[in-house]
Protein backbone atom coordinates (compact mmCIF):
# COMPACT_ATOMS: atom_id res chain seq x y z
CA UNK A 1 0.00 0.00 0.00
CA UNK A 2 1.26 3.11 -0.84
CA UNK A 3 1.56 5.90 1.80
CA UNK A 4 0.67 9.68 0.81
CA UNK A 5 1.48 12.60 2.97
CA UNK A 6 -0.90 15.92 2.83
CA UNK A 7 1.23 19.03 2.79
CA UNK A 8 -0.46 19.68 5.92
CA UNK A 9 1.04 16.61 7.63
CA UNK A 10 4.57 17.33 6.21
CA UNK A 11 4.28 20.82 7.81
CA UNK A 12 2.86 19.07 10.73
CA UNK A 13 5.78 16.40 11.14
CA UNK A 14 8.65 19.04 10.48
CA UNK A 15 7.24 21.39 13.44
CA UNK A 16 6.79 18.12 15.65
CA UNK A 17 10.08 17.06 14.85
CA UNK A 18 11.38 20.65 15.96
CA UNK A 19 9.45 20.65 18.88
CA UNK A 20 10.08 17.21 20.42
CA UNK A 21 14.33 18.13 19.24
CA UNK A 22 13.94 22.02 21.39
CA UNK A 23 12.72 19.68 24.48
CA UNK A 24 15.19 17.14 23.91
CA UNK A 25 18.33 16.22 21.59
CA UNK A 26 17.48 13.57 19.39
CA UNK A 27 13.47 13.05 20.03
CA UNK A 28 12.19 14.26 17.11
CA UNK A 29 14.31 11.46 15.20
CA UNK A 30 12.90 9.17 18.07
CA UNK A 31 9.61 10.47 17.01
CA UNK A 32 9.79 10.02 13.37
CA UNK A 33 10.29 6.41 14.05
CA UNK A 34 7.33 6.12 16.17
CA UNK A 35 4.93 7.50 13.67
CA UNK A 36 6.37 5.24 10.90
CA UNK A 37 5.75 2.56 13.61
CA UNK A 38 2.04 3.99 14.06
CA UNK A 39 1.60 3.81 10.23
CA UNK A 40 2.63 0.37 9.79
CA UNK A 41 0.35 -0.34 12.44
CA UNK A 42 -2.79 1.53 10.34
CA UNK A 43 -1.70 -0.49 8.14
CA UNK A 44 -1.89 -3.71 9.77
CA UNK A 45 -5.20 -3.08 11.25
CA UNK A 46 -6.57 -1.39 7.68
CA UNK A 47 -10.43 -2.29 7.48
CA UNK A 48 -11.63 -2.00 3.65
CA UNK A 49 -14.88 0.27 3.11
CA UNK A 50 -14.09 3.19 4.89
CA UNK A 51 -14.34 6.52 2.82
CA UNK A 52 -14.02 8.67 6.27
CA UNK A 53 -10.77 10.01 8.20
CA UNK A 54 -10.03 7.95 11.43
CA UNK A 55 -7.51 9.18 14.16
CA UNK A 56 -5.09 7.04 15.70
CA UNK A 57 -3.47 7.98 18.49
CA UNK A 58 0.95 7.52 18.86
CA UNK A 59 2.00 5.21 21.69
CA UNK A 60 5.10 6.90 22.82
CA UNK A 61 4.18 9.89 21.37
CA UNK A 62 0.97 12.34 22.39
CA UNK A 63 0.40 13.04 18.91
CA UNK A 64 -2.63 11.73 17.25
CA UNK A 65 -2.56 10.91 12.92
CA UNK A 66 -5.57 11.71 11.27
CA UNK A 67 -5.64 9.38 7.82
CA UNK A 68 -8.11 8.21 5.37
CA UNK A 69 -7.53 5.43 3.08
CA UNK A 70 -8.53 6.78 -0.47
CA UNK A 71 -8.77 3.40 -2.23
CA UNK A 72 -7.25 -0.17 -2.12
CA UNK A 73 -4.00 1.34 -3.11
CA UNK A 74 -3.70 4.56 -0.96
CA UNK A 75 -3.48 5.75 2.26
CA UNK A 76 -3.46 9.38 2.73
CA UNK A 77 -2.28 11.02 6.15
CA UNK A 78 -3.94 14.21 6.68
CA UNK A 79 -2.50 15.69 9.59
CA UNK A 80 -0.77 14.96 12.88
CA UNK A 81 -1.82 16.91 15.86
CA UNK A 82 -0.15 16.94 19.21
CA UNK A 83 -2.43 16.66 21.68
Amino acid sequence: MNVLLSSIAKNDIRLLMRVFNAEEEKRGNDFLESLKESIDRILQNHQAGSSEILVMPMQDFPVNVHYIFEDEENILITAVFKI
